[in-house]
């Protein structure tokens, strides 16, 4: 018996694990559709002003763009919390997208909340 209700509980797990995972990645793919246009159209304006990066061949459609909550390269604790730069660090979400050949790749971070895009060369 005890057997048995292992069992359930670890197919339970599973079931939640597995719903929470499609959960996840769909809504991912909704903002990332959502806002890949307003995306590609900021990060190609702000690689133009990289010399010599061509920005505007290197963003297309099918560049690849990743969702992430926060920006890392914050220097902010999660207590906090009256820091200017908490939400940046810890609430906002940001696309990241990367593209060009591998000599001269260009890396791009889109701010959703802002609308804003910072270029750089990888």
């Amino acid at each position: 018996m005890r057997k048995l209700a292992v069992f359930l509980m670890l197919l339970a797990a599973g079931k939640i694990a597995t719903l929470e995972w499609l959960h996840r990645s769909a809504t991912d793919d909704v903002v990332i559709n959502a806002y890949r246009p307003r995306a590609l159209d900021a990060c190609s304006t702000d690689a133009r002003r990289l010399a010599g990066t061509g920005g505007d061949t290197a963003w297309s459609s099918d560049t690849q763009i990743r969702l992430e909550v926060g920006m890392r390269d914050r220097d902010v604790r999660i207590w906090q919390v009256d820091n200017p730069a908490w939400s940046a660090r810890f609430r906002n979400p940001y696309l990241h997208l990367e593209a060009g050949p591998p000599a001269a790749r260009l890396r791009c971070e889109y701010d959703i909340i802002n609308g804003t895009a910072t270029a750089s060369k990888v």
